[in-house]
């Protein structure tokens, strides 16, 4: 089994540690890492910190073409990881990264390419924010009172404008028939699972997101023959 993967900092396994002089670290445990260890299957992550729908999309369109071209073998099935970034704001100008229905429309450009290339679409949904660690993140460098006062004086505001991407998405799922890793109810109140910025998953995360995806993986079926 092939996997290809576009997805954002989670599945590429984007840790903060406190105290580091970086942004962030790359744990090499991450969880689609740690799944090959026991899946065997082949994998090639293209999962970018940051990345947004509209980004994937294009990156997408650009894998698709190198394999058209005989250049890349095509993978079996598509890992497909959007929503927390594209919900999310630049926090110095207070403007939404992607809106809803441009996020969707993404999801459903990228789910019908997959299909036509007869590679199997698969999803992975989002990942609770913890709201007062995120909140704490955003505000570095940033006014802080300005932001407060555009989440309505309240940092749940972020993950109730998250929690609406998440349902649009897994009426989207259910829409497109697509086979769907939710792992929302797995760190939702696991705040022990999660690193200090709010929004990454820990090693003990990724540890529990792995064995998420040898369940699944070991059930997914192709479309194609």
């Amino acid at each position: 089994m092939k996997l290809v993967v576009f997805g954002d900092s989670i599945l590429k396994g984007v840790i903060t540690i406190p105290g580091s002089s970086k942004l962030f670290d790359v744990t090499e445990n991450d969880s689609l890492s740690l799944a090959q260890k026991k899946l065997g299957f082949e994998l090639d992550n293209r999962s970018i910190y940051g990345n947004i729908s509209t980004k994937g999309l294009l990156k997408l369109k650009k894998y698709l073409e190198k394999c058209s071209s005989g250049e890349l073998e095509a993978a079996d099935f598509c890992i497909i990881e959007f929503g927390s970034n594209d919900c999310d704001y630049d926090w110095g100008t207070l403007i939404q990264k992607v809106p809803l229905a441009e996020y969707l429309q993404s999801l459903k450009e990228m789910v019908s390419l997959c299909r036509a290339h007869k590679i199997t679409p698969l999803s992975m949904g989002l990942i609770p924010y913890v709201c007062d660690d995120w909140f704490k993140t955003i505000i570095k460098g940033q006014d802080e009172k300005a932001i407060l006062t555009f989440l309505n004086g309240r940092p749940e505001t972020l993950g109730e404008n998250q929690l609406i991407y998440k349902k649009a998405l897994d009426n989207f799922i259910k829409e497109n028939q697509i086979q769907y890793l939710d792992p929302w109810p797995l760190f939702e109140n696991h705040k022990d699972l999660m690193c200090y910025d709010g929004i990454h998953p820990n090693e003990k995360g990724y540890e529990v997101l792995s064995q998420a995806w040898v369940n699944f993986l070991s059930e997914v079926k192709k479309e194609f023959s």
